[in-house]
């Protein structure tokens, strides 16, 4: 009979407990999220960096050779046409040794714009369908001419002289003379002889002249 009453006055009196100490009740977890990006401090500048020098680097008909830079882009704006390359940034540059050409080439594609090199000043790009192919040495074809007067000439088979040697000029066709014929016809060279006394006396002058400077 006692015991029942004494359980429901324990249950009055815990529940009046927890209705006067709010913190005894059960904590709720929660969560807070912090910036992923630090604010007001040097790190959280304006992020403006420097020019990447875009553009290009060499106009219509200037001279280049292998490897010369012609044009930086960030895509594709122009491709890479006749003795020209791409690089893995978009950079345009030469294969060849040439003149750079702007141009674009309908039989190709109808809206692209192509960079490339002609190997001659005269030459237009792009080269029209089935044309020739030009050489591609680096050189240029000129026309050879015979500057060599049949005065000049030295008859083969008769020793030459010193006067005689004179007379070949630079990038003839005369057959040149071997060099034992040709060092008996040259005067000697005669070799002053320095003795070691003098020699000395060069050095020590020299080391005087360093201590007056200083």
């Amino acid at each position: 009979m006692l015991l029942p009453r004494l359980i429901s006055g324990l249950r009055t009196t815990c529940s009046s407990v927890l209705r006067q100490q709010p913190f005894l009740k059960p904590a709720v977890t929660t969560t807070v999220r912090y910036a992923t990006h630090k604010a007001s401090k040097a790190s959280n500048g304006a992020k403006d960096g420097p020019g990447k020098r875009l553009g290009a680097k060499k106009t219509t008909g200037e001279k280049v050779v292998t490897g010369m830079i012609i044009y930086r882009q960030r895509g594709t704006i122009w491709h890479p046409g006749e003795n020209a390359g791409i690089g893995r940034d978009h950079t345009i540059y030469a294969l060849q040794p040439g003149y750079v050409r702007y141009y674009k080439d309908p039989a190709k594609h109808p809206r692209r714009q192509y960079i490339g090199i002609a190997v001659t000043p005269t030459q237009t790009l792009p080269k029209p369908q089935n044309a020739a192919r030009v050489r591609r040495l680096g050189m240029v074809a000129v026309p050879l001419h015979e500057t060599v007067k049949k005065s000049d000439l030295v008859p083969q088979g008769t020793p030459m002289t010193r006067e005689d040697n004179w007379k070949v000029s630079q990038g003839s066709y005369i057959p040149r003379a071997a060099n034992w014929r040709i060092g008996k016809v040259m005067p000697k060279l005669v070799r002053k002889k320095v003795r070691a006394d003098t020699r000395r006396k060069a050095v020590r002058k020299r080391e005087i002249a360093v201590k007056k400077r200083k």
